[in-house]
């Protein structure tokens, strides 16, 4: 790493050091030291520092709850009626560095059996879900009408006015209060991984283990962003494929050394972020404590 040069000035029978001010580029930081390399065996292995500032399932469905509580409200003054949805506590991990366990790629190849749940779940949904008038939908929002027969729309409409109720942003933003503040960060955690030397070590020797098997890819990403893969039914191919990937993965511990690399980047975030995570800790609490009274106060 550069030094800052020294320059010796006299001034009288005085001697002073002053470093020379010149401009530097930022130069990248060290890569950390790594802890211990964790067994991974199954996707629920795969925990990162990071997932301790994500809103529970629970939570979460709570906040969800009260804001659908309070929209109903609004609505109602504007004369609308609205059916609460289900909110399970339920959250979806999904595959953060990929395929892991050989028992589940042998029956779904590269698709994510809790995703698959998830997608099916979601458009039932909507496929059950009775279509809302436009009326409804602008009061909803707000967008397309400032004022009905009933009065003014609040601003964002009845959706705005549940998210500051809460304390929610009005949109998804990377700042402390919102999940996606924590969501950017691992996003950050992750691209600082995928360019760590002990990774790109790792990841050669699989694409080695691949070659071998009679797979040409460069890294883990190459069979995973397949298009012929990861539909509903995995073909031979793609289970093939997949359980190749397993076995090199293991064979070269990569997952236990991609987890040990990201779990040490994610340490320095919170380091770094230590004001900020505890700012957005606090705004998640008080969320959620006023969206428990209103669910409360609905019993």
């Amino acid at each position: 790493m550069a030094r800052n040069h020294l320059k010796a000035v006299v001034i009288g029978a005085g001697l002073f050091a002053i470093a020379a001010c010149s401009a530097q580029p930022d130069e990248p930081r060290p890569e950390p030291p790594l802890g211990p390399v964790p067994v991974i065996q199954v996707d629920a292995d795969v925990t990162f520092p990071l997932d301790g500032y994500l809103i529970s399932p629970e939570r979460r469905a709570t906040v969800r709850k009260g804001q659908d509580l309070l929209v109903q409200k609004c609505l109602r003054r504007f004369g609308f009626e609205m059916e609460l949805p289900d909110r399970e506590a339920d959250q979806v991990r999904g595959r953060v560095i990929g395929v892991v366990d050989d028992a589940e790629v042998a029956k779904y190849g590269y698709s994510d059996p809790e995703t698959l749940e998830s997608v099916h779940k979601a458009e039932q949904i909507r496929k059950d879900q009775k279509p809302w008038p436009e009326e409804m939908v602008a009061v909803l929002n707000g967008r397309g009408q400032n004022a009905s027969k009933k009065g003014d729309v609040p601003q964002g409409g009845c959706a705005g006015e549940a998210q500051r109720a809460l304390g929610l942003a009005s949109q998804s933003v990377d700042k402390p209060g919102d999940e996606n503040f924590v969501i950017a960060l691992s996003r950050d955690s992750t691209k600082l991984t995928e360019e760590d030397s002990r990774l790109k070590g790792a990841w050669g020797k699989w694409s080695a283990c691949m070659k071998e098997a009679g797979y040409d890819y460069a890294d883990p990403w190459g069979p995973n962003g397949e298009k012929k893969f990861g539909g509903d039914d995995a073909s031979p191919e793609e289970i093939a494929t997949a359980r190749a990937d397993v076995a090199c993965r293991k064979k070269h511990d990569v997952n236990g050394i991609w987890v040990a690399v990201r779990t040490a980047y994610q340490n320095r975030l919170i380091e770094d972020n230590a004001d900020a995570l505890k700012q957005h800790q606090n705004r998640i609490d008080e969320q959620v404590r006023k969206a428990t009274e209103v669910v409360s106060a609905k019993k």
